[in-house]
């Protein structure tokens, strides 16, 4: 009886090392299922409250995101930058129309690249169809960990212009020129003795994925 109780103890330790070392496989179904589920009701949200996020950029497509990247050229030297959003609630007054937030990338002229978060609208009533329309982006950098703490976001960008799809045809409404200084370097003076709005640089952004975006960043110029 002694053995057959040891053989019971022992099959369940081996039974509690199996389920532990498979624990985190187990959760793997689980994690898709839930992603799943998110992405099915993000997209059935957008669908109802701003079916234009499927036709961004003039064709239908199924997730209604949009992503693409542009050059502009100022006096301090060669920017790129990256932009990936999609629609998202506004809870704003400042901004009550059609809002998209997301993410972006800036790389500067010496081959910093910025991590920043975006946010940006257009205006109310818009159809399906963007084409033509006017839209803002607003970007702030969020590289550093501290920058939740000290406030400070620099170097932000903002863009303007419209909807020329599948293109986004824009300037930079003089904020490259605020941003940085002449050698590229990020301006930590105070603004007040910047102009505004500055030099403006244009900027056509062109439907591209990040990793086109990250060669032509790391590529010599």
């Amino acid at each position: 009886m002694d053995r057959f109780a040891q053989r019971l103890a022992n099959s369940a330790q081996l039974g509690d090392r199996t389920r532990r070392r498979s624990g985190c496989l187990g959760c793997v179904p689980q994690l898709i299922a839930i992603l799943a589920l998110a992405a099915v009701g993000f997209v059935l949200i957008t669908a109802v409250f701003a079916p234009w996020g499927f036709y961004m950029g003039g064709k239908f497509h199924i997730m209604p995101t949009w992503q693409g990247w542009g050059t502009l050229q100022a006096k301090s030297g060669k920017y790129l930058v990256y932009v990936y959003f999609f629609p998202r609630p506004s809870g704003s007054r400042i901004m009550p129309g059609p809002t998209v937030g997301g993410t972006a990338y800036l790389c500067s002229p010496r081959g910093e690249r910025f991590y920043m978060k975006l946010r940006g609208g257009m205006r109310r009533g818009i159809g399906l169809s963007t084409d033509g329309e006017h839209i803002a982006l607003y970007m702030n950098n969020h590289s550093s960990f501290y920058s939740n703490f000290t406030s400070d976001y620099r170097p932000s960008l903002e863009l303007r212009g419209q909807w020329s799809d599948p293109n986004i045809v824009m300037d930079d409404h003089g904020s490259i020129s605020r941003a940085f200084d002449l050698d590229g370097t990020v301006y930590r003076g105070h603004g007040g003795s910047r102009p505004y709005p500055g030099d403006v640089t244009p900027v056509t952004l062109t439907p591209g994925s990040y990793s086109d975006f990250q060669a032509a960043c790391k590529a010599p110029r």
